[in-house]
């Protein structure tokens, strides 16, 4: 329990400065948007500042409430700063407020990213004497989908009613028609990033990760024979899903049968003893896993 406590009061100093860089928006991001709207129309300068502060107040509660599918609000509502800075540092002459809004805005994304904060809300999703620790996001997704992903939630969900606040109504209808069912789909592949996690359950631990394993697995206490960062050499089934760092290796006593994923609507039983996981912060994970009894290896 003490251990927990530890853990989670680490996860929350992170979300709480997160939270923190967020707040101060209006003063570091917000005077260069303002400057950057000075030359727009009193009814469109009007209605995108709404907007803003909406946003703002809405990635303020998804920062509070730390569960999964608030973690992908909060991380693409800070991305959104990003394009928003630089079309207001073009727009804007003043040279103090463009550095200030840019740096601003890197500096909440990048906090909003950071592997505490992610372990932080997706352990809100805990119930009695459990622990989750996020996985890595697969190589191969991180690498060529997650920013345009990113890319496609906040063009497609603003690109139509900024056009429809700025009285283009044909441009903005069909920007709205299609923007939006497509920044559904990419937040629905973002939030699915939140759902692969590893729980520590008293009976042991689970992974829990649809992208290789067709459902959650249970690895008992009792199995387990080790937990430790693996070997260049291992022979152990890769269920890290190609995520980059460093993979861990579960060592088990026998034989289990596991449901891995070889499709999108195929699986294949596959008889191993030992496997690699990709948490974000493997050194708390393992940590953990001491405090419940598991080995570390």
């Amino acid at each position: 329990m003490l251990e927990r406590l530890r853990g989670s009061t680490s996860a929350q100093r992170l979300c709480w400065s997160a939270t923190g860089l967020w707040i101060a928006q209006p003063f570091l991001l917000g005077p260069l948007l303002s400057d950057g709207l000075s030359g727009a129309s009193e009814p469109f300068g009007g209605i995108v500042t709404l907007a803003g502060w909406l946003i703002w107040l809405g990635v303020l509660v998804s920062l509070a409430a730390r569960l999964p599918v608030t973690l992908a609000i909060a991380r693409i509502g800070t991305a959104g700063t990003l394009p928003a800075a630089v079309w207001a540092a073009i727009e804007s002459q003043n040279s103090a407020l463009t550095v200030l809004g840019i740096v601003g805005s890197l500096a909440v994304t990048a906090a909003v990213l950071v592997p505490g904060v992610a372990d932080s809300f997706i352990d809100g999703a805990s119930y009695g004497d459990e622990r989750r620790f996020a996985l890595r996001a697969p190589g191969p997704v991180l690498l060529v989908l997650v920013v345009p992903a990113w890319a496609v939630v906040i063009g497609g969900s603003t690109a139509g009613p900024i056009l429809l606040a700025d009285q283009r109504w044909a441009a903005g209808a069909l920007a709205t028609a299609v923007g939006m069912p497509l920044a559904a789909l990419a937040f629905n592949a973002l939030y699915r990033l939140t759902s692969r996690f590893i729980v520590f359950v008293p009976n042991g631990l689970v992974l829990h990760d649809r992208t290789v394993l067709r459902e959650p697995v249970l690895f008992a206490r009792r199995d387990v024979v080790g937990l430790g960062p693996a070997q260049a050499e291992t022979s152990a089934t890769d269920l890290t899903a190609s995520a980059l760092g460093l993979a861990l290796e579960l060592k088990l006593r026998s034989t289990v049968t596991l449901p891995i994923v070889t499709g999108r609507k195929t699986t294949h039983e596959r008889q191993v003893r030992s496997l690699l996981i990709s948490p974000s912060r493997p050194a708390d994970v393992m940590r953990h896993a001491n405090q419940r009894g598991i080995n570390i290896a």
